[in-house]
């Protein structure tokens, strides 16, 4: 643990972290490295001397200061707290504790979405992303709404492949049934671009499709609310899909 409080106060000071992520740009002279921050001389090197002596930043033969591969990887790990810092009004009723650790280790690749905070913005945004997909549209819900039923089906018939798991026990209203049902089943060209597995129990919500991706968090009850985040950043996609796919892997047809 001491170690690790040493790493922890290092990365605390603001000074000495906008120093690490601007020599991951590009390695900079000390004189250079005060001039981007607008700070003195004295004052830089303090904090170039801290950051050298934890191993986090080295100096070439010319003067100028890189981030070492320790640095570097320690960086790694930022966007998560990141993340959850921004969003600590959530996290404190919300948890990403119920996926798998790399998958929390790693929601560092959510950093940059939007907080969708209210349930029918929630609702708009999936209509909408439904609307634009081409290729995919991947959904672990524990409900349908019907009127996004029909802008799926509407999807499926572009050309875009739709996924669903949903709970074992999930109740599905009649009409909504009726929807999934009779589109797809009967018409032979739906059919074999819709799939649907089940869990027991799903342990968040991903709405998605290849352009942009919708995530939310079960709250301290179990429940789900709606509230979460969206990204169109290729890191948030990436990530949602392989989550989507650990799911899908484990789920049963």
């Amino acid at each position: 643990m001491e170690k690790l409080c040493a790493l922890l106060f290092e990365l605390a000071n603001e000074d000495r972290l906008n120093i690490l992520f601007e020599l991951k740009k590009t390695p900079l002279r000390l004189s250079r490295v005060a001039e981007r921050f607008g700070l003195t001389v004295p004052e830089t090197a303090r904090n170039i001397s801290r950051l050298s002596e934890a191993k986090l930043i080295s100096k070439y033969g010319d003067g100028s200061y890189y981030l070492t591969s320790y640095g570097e990887a320690s960086l790694q790990l930022l966007p998560g707290l990141d993340f959850l810092s921004k969003h600590k009004e959530y996290f404190k009723n919300h948890t990403l504790s119920r996926i798998p650790f790399e998958y929390g280790v790693n929601v560092g690749a959510l950093a940059d979405s939007e907080f969708l905070k209210e349930v029918t913005t929630t609702i708009l945004e999936f209509e909408n992303m439904v609307r634009r997909a081409q290729e995919f549209i991947w959904v672990l819900v524990d409900q349908i709404l019907a009127n996004s039923v029909v802008l799926i089906m509407e999807a499926v018939d572009r050309g875009a492949e739709f996924r669903k798991i949903m709970p074992r026990n999930a109740v599905i209203p009649g009409d909504t049934l009726k929807l999934c049902n009779d589109p797809l089943i009967e018409r032979a060209g739906r059919a074999k671009k819709v799939e649907s597995r089940y869990l027991d129990k799903i342990d968040l919500f991903i709405l998605m499709s290849e352009k942009e991706a919708i995530i939310a968090f079960p709250n301290l009850e179990d429940q789900f609310d709606f509230f979460g985040f969206k990204s169109r950043k290729e890191s948030a996609i990436k990530w949602a899909k392989s989550l989507f796919s650990y799911y899908w892997d484990i789920a049963k047809r």
